[in-house]
């Protein structure tokens, strides 16, 4: 079974190629047409995927989009969705109109099918954006059975769904709908900051890592919140409106009033007043997510969760889960925003639509472009660049980090989310207190506030960070709290609670970034390293070698490794 699977019309479109099981080839958008969240069809990445495998789009099966149009012909009466202004309008008009005869209407499916004329395309399965926020968390996932939380801003009306994942199957068994919404809660308070909703929430949640007596903000904001016994909630629609499209901001007077009458300002520096919000905000969405975690829980009497939707880019709070939930594992996966609804897509429609057998498994997340020497080669002749290739490549690299200078790597395959995972980022050694300034005075020029992320071996991220032997996090996907003995020496890593996003590297899912921790540790006797994505600030992840080289030729970098070969400025 051959299904291309597609996230498109919302922030960040991309596609994903299913083959029997498995995920050939996935890449956002924004990384060939270099608009950063870019909302372009993904024509690029369709056909990087096509290119792949070797096929056409008419060699596929099926065609699946992350978004439900029909969820919404329930709001339609006949009288005014059958006057079209334009024939095209008969794609809406007559499935309207047939659904309202038989009743169907009243009972949307979570997907809508559309057909066509044989070899012209293949059939396009539309699928409900929280089924495919799902559908990721669960068949990426290595779990037989889960249960299944997805919260994010919004999908079609849905803002949220419980669901229970068995084989190849989902059962959903409650949805949260609008005005009430987890991401539209916290893109309230990211607004409010002076920060862009739906884009700048990491900014806050690093905020809230700064231990400031939050205790009054905290028991505003939780007064604004009601939970339900159903494992939700309601929020103050006094305070919150986000559910009116047409109106400016997320959040109305009432919120200033109630924070002293004060609004953040983009660029403004950051004092007791934003620490005190994000802190106490993000506690409540902290209460949130474990009430609905709670009832889940309850529902399904599974040990296993896995969590989907943008809301889960939250890191601290991923790392909370299992001491906070009666839940005894945890999965989320390398893209669990609306990016990663390609996969999602894919996924329901050949297992949950037409029930194809599920291959059990972690997916990699190094799904995108990968160049050959030849090719790299190549892009040096042409633009002229004097390059040396090094056989052991890795150690001369981690040799280059040892003495305090900063690294661009790029090898094998694209990572496909948000986060760099050793194929395309920027290394540094973690000893050094004045890392993180110098890497944002060379390239990524963001809020010094901001932490970067840990690397570490997989088989020894228990002796620098408090996890058990054997934890696991590839994705950059947790927060976990770095080892008190270990803080003072690793400051370039350790934010200010004490805490690092971790991600643990082992030998089969990366053999060199591994080699190259491992050769770090030899040199130093840490096998941790400063890891950031390779990009300058407002740019997608680089893709390319032409995009390498631009993005280092552009900054303060003086070394960078494309594969085993060496360029220094």
């Amino acid at each position: 079974m051959i299904v291309l699977g597609l996230n498109h019309g919302e922030i960040n479109s991309s596609a994903a190629l299913y083959i029997d099981g498995e995920f050939v080839a996935a890449a956002p958008e924004e990384r060939f047409n270099r608009q950063k969240r870019s909302k372009a069809f993904p024509q690029q990445a369709i056909q990087f995927c096509l290119d792949t495998a070797g096929i056409k789009l008419q060699d596929c099966d099926y065609i699946a989009q992350a978004w439900n149009p029909g969820a919404g012909w329930h709001k339609n009466q006949g009288l005014f969705s059958d006057i079209r202004t334009r024939r095209e309008g008969y794609f809406y008009s007559l499935p309207e109109q047939l659904l309202g005869l038989n009743g169907s209407i009243r009972s949307p499916k979570d997907w809508v099918m559309m057909s066509f004329p044989e070899k012209m395309m293949p059939p396009v399965y539309y699928v409900q954006h929280h089924r495919t926020h799902a559908a990721n968390a669960f068949f990426l996932s290595e779990f037989e059975e889960a249960a299944i939380l997805t919260a994010d801003f919004r999908g079609e009306f849905e803002t949220a769904s419980m669901s229970h994942g068995v084989g190849n199957q989902i059962k959903t068994l409650a949805v949260q709908k609008l005005p009430n919404s987890l991401g539209m809660f916290y893109a309230a308070f990211t607004e409010l900051l002076g920060y862009q909703p739906d884009n700048d929430e990491w900014k806050v949640m690093a905020i809230s890592a700064f231990d400031v007596d939050h205790q009054d903000y905290y028991k505003k904001i939780r007064s604004t919140i009601a939970f339900t016994d159903d494992g939700f909630f309601e929020m103050d629609q006094s305070i919150y409106k986000g559910a009116i499209v047409d109106q400016p901001n997320l959040y109305t007077s009432k919120l200033v009033e109630m924070l002293d009458q004060r609004v953040g300002m983009p660029g403004e520096e950051i004092d007791i007043w934003f620490k005190k919000v994000s802190r106490a905000m993000q506690q409540v969405a902290e209460e949130i997510a474990i009430h609905m975690l709670m009832k889940l829980h309850s529902l399904t009497k599974c040990d296993n969760v896995v969590l989907g939707g943008g809301f889960f880019m939250n890191c601290v709070l991923n790392g909370k889960i299992l001491e906070r939930t009666p839940f005894k594992r945890v999965y989320i996966s390398h893209s669990p925003a609306d990016v990663g609804n390609c996969f999602g897509a894919a996924s329901f429609v050949a297992h949950c639509i037409h029930s194809e057998t599920r291959k059990i498994s972690f997916q990699t997340s190094y799904t995108g472009p990968g160049f050959s020497d030849a090719q790299i080669e190549s892009v040096f002749r042409r633009r002229k660049i004097s390059f040396e290739r090094i056989s052991a490549w890795e150690t001369k690299l981690a040799e280059v980090l040892s003495k305090g200078d900063v690294v661009a790597l790029f090898k094998g395959r694209m990572e496909f989310g948000e986060r760099a995972l050793g194929n395309r980022s920027i290394l540094a050694d973690p000893r050094h207190p004045g890392m993180k300034d110098k890497i944002n005075a060379m390239i990524k020029f963001r809020e010094a506030y901001r932490p970067f992320a840990p690397a570490v071996t997989a088989e020894e991220a228990h002796v620098y960070f408090e996890t058990n032997d054997g934890y696991q996090c590839p994705y950059m996907e947790k927060v976990v709290q770095v080892r008190k003995a270990y803080r003072n020496s690793l400051p370039a890593i350790t934010h200010v609670d004490g805490s690092a996003r971790l991600q643990t590297v082992r030998k089969t899912d990366n053999p060199s970034f591994h080699k190259i921790l491992s050769e770090f540790k030899r040199i130093t006797s840490i096998p941790v390293l400063t890891n950031t994505s390779f990009n300058i600030n407002g740019e997608p992840i680089v893709l390319s070698p032409d995009d390498a080289l631009n993005t280092f030729f552009n900054s303060g970098l003086e070394h960078l490794f494309i594969g085993p070969y060496y360029v220094k400025k």
